[in-house]
Formats: structure tokens, C-alpha cells, sequence
């Protein structure tokens, strides 16, 4: 649903020849609107990098989201965003090197419940006449989605670190969404020698964390930013990420996590062993 961070695409293989990469790219990948008071207008922007036009074709849904992070698509219902959104337009080309606007307007014609509606618009594209056909090339055809998340009432991004697990390599993140809104992670990890490690209350987040001037903590062997994945209103997910940097040698670690999880505070430190008999 990389904020959602819900930017999907799928390239769907037709039988031919040779293939080329789908060179093309959807901004912003995320629409978070308010849905109190009079719609306002929003918009994405398709971007066509390749040297061919490319005929698009959108489309709403309704989805959802399992505890692993995988996406699905669910009837819509009147409660759902996607009944009640305004596109314009619904089927266009994108010439070679250029980019197309789409404008998105929710006008829901019932009253929506208080909390987050949501919807995904997908932008699928069309064989255009007088494309290569099956019987001499490998075509490649894309789907992006952007997901657009609506909002009737306060919002309210809260939510519970519930367990840690620390492996070498990468680690889990056991998270419980109590609000009303979808709420991802933002801070840093660092991995610390056991034996440096100064304590919960002695870290904090890691300065620049994530860009080239980042600022390592004395004693920390690697850090790298939260993931950043949604997780939907009153649900959990487990959320798996890979460290940034080589891989640890044998040793006692301890992983800090510093940050939030929508407006509720993370803080908090595993213990884990690298051994010897995995390297």
C-alpha cells in the first residue's frame, strides 16, 4: 500500500520477444484528506519517462490489510471511499517524456462515520493500436494504485510497540494500531555492543539518521531509520526490516528503537547474540 507507503506496481507479462522496464512513476503516492466541510480538489501526477505514449485507464476499489502487510482488494460499501470519488479524467495518454495530472474530489452522498474511509485508485495501462504484438515482442504493461485516506473527525494516530524481536540480520516489530487513523513508525534503530550500551533513557534519536552526515552514536556499530509501514486503524501487523550496513560479526548486541508510532512514544531496547555458527 515506501509515507505508505502504499505504491504498488505490478507489471503484467504478455508472451513475446524482448522486455523493457515500465519507466514511469506516480506523485505523491499517498492522498490524506480531510472529508469535514466542502470538497476540496486533490490530485496525482503520472510520469512518463519512456519514448512511447502510453494509453491509462483509472479505477477505484475498496482494500484492506492483513497482519503481514499484504494488500486485498474488498467489496465496496457505503462507508468506503471509493463509491464517492470524483476523477477527472478516467482515461487519457500520456505522450513520450510528459506527465498527466488527474484530479481526485471526494463527494460522498451519505453521511460518513467518524474516523478514516479509504480507497485505492488504480492506473492501469492500455494497449495502444498499432503496439507490438504477442507474436514478436515481450510487452510489458503497469498498475500503480495511490491510496487515498479520508477523514471525518479528529484524527487520531496512536498506537503500542507490543514486542521486539532481534535477529542477526533484521528484526521484527509486533505493532497495534489503537486510533482512528492508519499510523506508521518514524525515528531510528541503532545496534550497540552489549557492553556500550548506555541504557534507554541515554538514547535518543540518531542525528541525521538515514543520510550521508549521519551521526553514529559512540559506541553503536549501525543505524538506520523505522520502517515505515501502515498499519490500519484498530488492527496489529508485524512489521519485518533488514539492518543497513555489513553484516554483524559474532557477539552480544543490544537493538534501540527511539521514535514514535503515529503520536505515541517509542522507546525501547532487545538483547540479541550473533553467533559464530552463522557467519
Amino acid at each position: 500500500m515506501r509515507r505508505f507507503y502504499l505504491f504498488y506496481l505490478f507489471l503484467t507479462f504478455l508472451i513475446c520477444g524482448t522486455a523493457a522496464n515500465a519507466q514511469v512513476g506516480l506523485s505523491p503516492q499517498i492522498l490524506d484528506i480531510s472529508l469535514d466541510g466542502p470538497a476540496g480538489s486533490h490530485s496525482f501526477r503520472l510520469f512518463n519517462y519512456t519514448k512511447e505514449d502510453k494509453a491509462v485507464k483509472v479505477s477505484t476499489a475498496n482494500w484492506t490489510m492483513d497482519a503481514d502487510g499484504k494488500v486485498s482488494t474488498i467489496a465496496t460499501t457505503e462507508q468506503s471511499l471509493d463509491g464517492w470519488l470524483v476523477i477527472n479524467p478516467v482515461e487519457f495518454v500520456v505522450k513520450a517524456g510528459q506527465n498527466q495530472v488527474v484530479r481526485i474530489a471526494a463527494r460522498p452522498a451519505v453521511a460518513l462515520g467518524a474516523g478514516e474511509h479509504r480507497a485505492m485508485v488504480w492506473f492501469d495501462e492500455q494497449p495502444l493500436p498499432g503496439a507490438p504484438s504477442a507474436a514478436t515482442t515481450l510487452r510489458t504493461v503497469f498498475r500503480f494504485g495511490g491510496a487515498v485516506y479520508g477523514h471525518v473527525g479528529p484524527v487520531q494516530r496512536q498506537g503500542e510497540l507490543i514486542d521486539v524481536q532481534a535477529r542477526d540480520g533484521d528484526a521484527t516489530l509486533q505493532l497495534r494500531n489503537t486510533g482512528n487513523a492508519t499510523s506508521r513508525c518514524s525515528g531510528s534503530y541503532a545496534i550497540w555492543r552489549k557492553a556500550e550500551f548506555p541504557g534507554d533513557a541515554k538514547t535518543g534519536v540518531v542525528e541525521k539518521v538515514g543520510t550521508d552526515d549521519m551521526v553514529l552514536p559512540e559506541g553503536a556499530v549501525m543505524a538506520g531509520r523505522l520502517p515505515n509501514d501502515a498499519v490500519l486503524p484498530e488492527a496489529s501487523r508485524r512489521v519485518v526490516f533488514a539492518y543497513t550496513g555489513n553484516r554483524l560479526p559474532p557477539g552480544e548486541y543490544v537493538l534501540d528503537l527511539n521514535g514514535s508510532f503515529g503520536d505515541s512514544t517509542v522507546d525501547r531496547s532487545v538483547a540479541f547474540r550473533v553467533p559464530a555458527a552463522a557467519h
